[in-house]
């Protein structure tokens, strides 16, 4: 398995959860348990479990960088890969912002509709703008 293969198995859990209403790390555990492997599980239950102990912020610098739509408006699918790129931005040294950033658009051009990319972009430069 490698990082890219994680990191989309990492946005779909979040996306799960956040669908299911159900943000918590024992369900994520569970579900990184069942579906990742190797080293990516370790990695994965760390990035996972900050991003949800630390939701509210994560969620603040999204709203706080997104000019169109805040996070109780977003689509579930672009929500999910911006916070999982936020956590990695945050908690995660050994990504690259710009990696970080590349691996959410690429998500976005996947899983999403065809504008999404952009707006993953302009969320994600505008947060890493932020922090400079």
């Amino acid at each position: 398995m490698t990082r890219n293969e994680a990191r989309e198995l990492l946005m779909q859990i979040m996306y799960e959860l956040d669908t299911a209403k159900n943000m918590n790390n024992e369900t994520a555990v569970q579900l990184i348990e069942e579906r990742l492997a190797g080293n990516h599980i370790t990695r994965g239950k760390d990035l996972v479990a900050k991003i949800i102990e630390n939701i509210e912020d994560v969620d603040a610098v999204i709203n706080e960088h997104s000019k169109s739509w805040k996070t109780n408006r977003m689509p579930k699918v672009d929500l999910a890969i911006i916070r999982l790129a936020v956590g990695e931005m945050k908690y995660a040294d050994d990504v690259p912002t710009a990696v970080a950033i590349n691996e959410a658009i690429d998500l976005a051009k996947r899983y999403s509709t065809d504008r999404s990319s952009k707006f993953v972009h302009g969320v994600l430069g505008a947060i890493a703008k932020g922090n400079e």
